[in-house]
């Protein structure tokens, strides 16, 4: 083993794991602000396109509409998805999530990251109402789903709301 992990190891045995201290230079507590910056959020678009390129490497002449073929998707609809055309909904990623044969957790969170990006385009917007039934009419989602949403990006800090203003991060 490396000395970084024999000495995780060695100080798990110990017992001196703090909370948000990093185990190996015990001096420096973790800023999770930037670890949460730093960590890219994985699209469902990037998920398609990285297991096309995949199929792609095993076989030269794997086709987009071979692709689409797998998927049950008009080819140019999964073009349009993957350039970044149209919008990943939700029902969407169910589908195809199960083709790709990802599991129910990893669908749930692609779905809750393109519920997220919905509403923060519509937050965007010029005519933006601070109102949950106007942002499910715009975004395209059941109004709980807005309500989940909502607490989910307020909770990642990427949305503060005042009473008339909502500002994204």
């Amino acid at each position: 083993m490396c000395n970084r992990v024999m000495a995780i190891v060695a100080i798990a045995r110990e017992g001196i794991v703090n909370r948000g201290v990093c185990p190996t230079f015990r001096a420096r507590r973790l800023n999770r602000a930037a670890a949460a910056s730093t960590i890219p959020c994985v699209t469902f678009r990037a998920v398609l396109q990285s297991e096309l390129d995949r199929r792609r490497a095993a076989n030269a002449r794997y086709s987009l509409r071979a692709f689409a073929r797998f998927l049950s998707v008009d080819h140019s609809t999964l073009s349009q998805i993957l350039r970044g055309k149209r919008r990943v909904t939700a029902r969407n990623v169910r589908e195809l999530g199960r083709r790709l044969r990802l599991s129910a957790p990893a669908v749930d969170e692609h779905c809750a990251v393109e519920h997220e990006s919905a509403i923060l385009a519509a937050v965007q917007r010029p005519g933006f109402r601070a109102d949950s039934r106007w942002l499910a009419t715009m975004a395209g989602i059941p109004l709980d789903e807005v309500n989940v949403t909502l607490q989910r990006l307020l909770r990642k800090r990427k949305l503060t709301m005042g009473r008339r203003r909502w500002e994204t991060q």
